[in-house]
């Protein structure tokens, strides 16, 4: 594999040269390219593609499907807008190490892929990420781990989806987990989508009760604190490591002083089962006119679908 430090090594390297491509990996079973389609515009070069129908370029990526003199078919994704040019090289060192191992529809898989980066580059993270932001990723990440002991470290990460878009934050094992961050007072839980629960396989939701507390609280940590330690738990396997870094940077995490100042204490957490009595929105039972929907789900009153509580 190419981790993602020596992907940025060798694209600045290179020579800024128009039409000017290097073999990123000779090892890959993908023929793929990294280079300058114009001067000071980096670009991704996918050698035999084939011809691909309605590409969707983005304000950051502009894709193309085109052939060389040769007759080669060639898909391309070059960077258009600069100050986004890491989120591009993230998405290039995704559709590098994610593809390795793909044998069937290679290019199905890729642009499927870029679809799911496409949602990202839509939405515009902030610099500092709201507390409620990280009190989400802090929740996503406490299961992670716990997930990680029961499961295996490589499934519980590959798992992890909810940082890529997905309606879910977790989907494995013909389930799934939606992770979500209340207070210890809170009566209600939200649901952002008609989507989040629209599934028919029996799922869970499982809430952290995370509350502020001061730096003199023994038991308190940061968000730095809950990274670190998920960091040291895939620490000395590289392909993992990176994997989780993709994930934060996905979900809008950069290591900052800034996440070391707040403290969070963990006061319990509740585990509900999702089974087809459960009670939810989607679109299947909503009109046809509701096309979006954000609603509350009240604690006491789904108690009868509690299936643990700790704390």
């Amino acid at each position: 594999m190419i981790t993602f430090a020596e992907l940025r090594d060798k694209w600045e390297k290179m020579p800024v040269f128009s039409n000017a491509f290097l073999l990123i990996d000779g090892s890959h079973h993908i023929d793929i390219n990294i280079g300058y389609e114009k001067v000071n515009q980096k670009t991704l070069l996918i050698r035999n593609s084939g011809s691909v129908e309605s590409l969707p370029s983005s304000t950051s990526i502009s894709v193309s499907n085109y052939q060389l003199e040769d007759g080669t078919w060639v898909l391309s994704f070059r960077l258009i807008q600069v100050e986004n040019e890491e989120v591009f090289l993230r998405f290039c060192w995704d559709i590098i190490e994610s593809s390795r191992e793909i044998q069937q529809n290679v290019i199905d898989f890729i642009l499927e892929r870029y679809s799911k980066w496409l949602r990202l580059l839509q939405y515009k993270h902030p610099e500092i990420m709201s507390v409620s932001r990280q009190k989400g990723l802090i929740g996503e990440l406490l299961f992670l781990e716990n997930l990680s002991l029961s499961a295996g470290k490589l499934k519980a990460l590959d798992s992890w989806c909810g940082p890529q878009g997905a309606d879910q934050d977790f989907i494995y094992d013909n389930t799934w987990a939606e992770v979500k961050t209340v207070t210890i007072s809170s009566t209600t839980v939200s649901i952002s989508s008609l989507e989040q629960l629209d599934t028919n396989t029996d799922g869970i939701i499982i809430l952290y009760k995370l509350d502020k507390t001061t730096d003199a609280d023994v038991k308190g940590f940061s968000l730095n604190n809950v990274v670190n330690d998920v960091r040291g738990l895939f620490q000395g396997d590289t392909k993992m490591e990176e994997l989780l870094d993709l994930r934060l940077f996905q979900y809008g995490y950069k290591d900052r002083p800034e996440y070391d100042k707040q403290k969070y204490r963990l006061k319990g957490t509740d585990v509900y089962k999702v089974n087809a009595e459960f009670p939810r929105l989607t679109k299947r039972n909503v009109p046809n006119e509701i096309t979006s929907a954000k609603y509350f789900l009240d604690l006491a009153a789904i108690s009868l679908f509690k299936e643990g509580s700790n704390g």
